[in-house]
């Protein structure tokens, strides 16, 4: 009897732990199989929207090149009309070239028979007829300082080495021509020149002659005719930086005059513009000059700033770089 007992016990002991490891192993199966079939999901929601970046890819693919096809026709567009305002640009260069030049040989002639006149080399004239005549001379050099800004508008398009005929330039003597030339505007205001120059001998500068007297020239004349009766107009040269690592001078120009306001100083060296107290002060300007100045300076490699306040006169500085063989 004890001996049955004993031997079924061991049985009903195998069966169980043989169940729970069937169980066990039901369990992890069912496990495994559920992670799987997640991860399968997983990838195939990853399939699916990567077959919809693959899509939006070819969608973006296929714009950029509508996009492209009509870039390029615009660009051949923008390459023609380039060339068209390029050749109308050619046109009309040539046009003012022609024409500014057409028009300074007879203004020239008219200017020096009025100068012939106006100092009693064509006979004795009275006072009258000499004022009217002055009038006359000087409506003729506004004219000619026009056709000049113009001349000098259109070169300012093109390239320095095309239209500059760069040099050695002595800047001194250059200076005291042009103040000989203002002797009369200045002295019929009672303005007093003092050009201050080094005590040393000063080098040459690398520059356009013609191209520099224009600067100097539109410098020295507004400050002629924006100055008070009576004034002074004081030029001077700095050759502080000749023996610098870029050796330069500095040109400065100052006058006691009606000086520049907060909102001139923004727009002074804009073409065109001429600020309301210089207007209302010299109706007659075209509002180049200073604009026409600082291309040219650029050009030159140099520099052009002001300082002024409202009232109490301006000074106007510009370098020039020294001529190096």
């Amino acid at each position: 009897m004890d001996f049955s007992i004993v031997s079924i016990f061991p049985n009903t002991t195998l069966e169980i732990v043989s169940g729970f490891i069937l169980l066990f192993f039901g369990f992890v199966l069912g496990y495994l199989f559920q992670a799987k079939k997640s991860q399968v999901k997983s990838l195939i929601r990853e399939a699916k929207m990567r077959a919809g970046q693959i899509k939006a890819l070819e969608d973006v693919n296929k714009d950029m090149e509508a996009t492209m096809r009509r870039l390029s026709a615009k660009e051949f567009e923008l390459s023609n009309a380039n060339q068209r305002l390029r050749e109308l640009e050619d046109a009309k260069s040539k046009f003012v070239s022609v024409s500014t030049h057409q028009l300074r040989t007879p203004l020239a002639a008219i200017k020096w028979t009025f100068h012939m006149f106006l100092n009693n080399q064509l006979g004795e004239i009275s006072a009258e007829q000499k004022e009217f005549l002055q009038k006359g001379f000087d409506s003729t050099e506004r004219m000619i300082k026009i056709v000049n800004e113009l001349l000098a508008i259109d070169l300012s398009s093109a390239s320095p080495d095309d239209v500059y005929q760069f040099g050695a330039v002595e800047l001194e003597s250059l200076i005291k021509n042009i103040l000989a030339e203002f002797y009369s505007p200045a002295q019929s205001k009672d303005i007093n020149f003092v050009f201050d120059s080094p005590p040393s001998d000063l080098p040459p500068v690398r520059a356009d002659l013609a191209k520099l007297k224009i600067v100097l020239e539109n410098l020295i004349d507004n400050a002629v005719k924006y100055s008070a009766r009576g004034g002074q107009i004081m030029i001077g040269i700095d050759d502080r930086d000749v023996n610098s690592s870029q050796p330069k001078v500095k040109i400065s120009i100052k006058d006691k005059g009606i000086g520049l306001s907060s909102e001139a100083k923004k727009k002074i060296f804009q073409k065109f513009y001429r600020a309301p107290e210089a207007v209302s002060l010299e109706p007659d300007g075209s509002g180049l000059g200073l604009s026409i100045a600082k291309d040219i300076i650029g050009k030159h490699g140099g520099t052009i700033w002001f300082e002024s306040e409202a009232g109490s006169g301006a000074v106007f500085h510009f370098t020039l770089p020294l001529f190096q063989k």
